[in-house]
């Protein structure tokens, strides 16, 4: 079955699939949830297990040695050192996936409590903090392109900063991608919109479905 999409910006008269359509039960959503809840919980804990904190040199000398390291202890599993460098890449991008994890368990919440929770949107929920452990990672090497210098050393930086900005990145995710699009088109070539083209700020249809939070 397809149905006919209402609507501006390109979607209007276009077939839409009834995949999708129906709401989602109890049961579906009492065990998203508690996905949600465990993934925030991983999450966190993540960022506390590689959060660089009682760093030394790699050649344990202090001043003057190899870059600064970590020595993490994975719950027990295992002892390794990783670099500074690393261990900030890490960082943001799980700052960056418990912010799509807090947009989707809020927004899961929103739709469950009006009671117009649809299964069209649970793909896009479930991939909000991978979207946002992607998004945090691409700010965090655009912003240390353009704000730090090539002689500054990652240890003498704050993780502080780049975990907050990834969560941001997480939490907004579609306007955080809108500022890179704007950056990208000031440095790459413009090109034409094809008639084709979805429209993330267009939503909704004829049974009046929104788009997502």
């Amino acid at each position: 079955m397809v149905v006919t999409a209402s609507g501006d910006g390109g979607t209007s008269g276009a077939p839409r699939s009834s995949v999708g359509q129906g709401y989602v039960g109890h049961r579906a959503v009492i065990g998203f949830l508690v996905v949600m809840l465990v993934g925030a919980a991983l999450t966190l804990l993540q960022l506390w297990i590689f959060w660089p904190t009682s760093l030394r040199t790699a050649n344990g000398s202090g001043k003057g040695g190899l870059p600064a390291e970590k020595v993490v202890d994975y719950l027990g599993i295992g002892q390794f050192n990783l670099s500074t460098e690393v261990c900030f890449f890490i960082i943001v991008a799980a700052a960056g996936a418990l912010g799509g994890v807090i947009h989707a368990t809020r927004s899961l919440a929103i739709y469950t409590g009006t009671r117009t929770l649809r299964w069209s949107w649970i793909a896009y929920y479930m991939l909000l903090p991978l979207i946002g452990a992607l998004g945090g990672t691409v700010f965090y090497v655009v912003l240390r392109a353009g704000l730090f210098s090539p002689s500054t050393e990652v240890d003498q930086a704050s993780p502080f900063g780049f975990a907050a900005v990834a969560a941001l990145v997480g939490l907004f995710s579609q306007q955080a991608l809108e500022k890179l699009r704007e950056l990208a088109g000031e440095i790459f070539t413009q090109v034409k919109v094809t008639r084709d083209r979805f429209d993330e700020g267009v939503g909704g249809d004829s049974e009046g479905e929104d788009s997502p939070d």
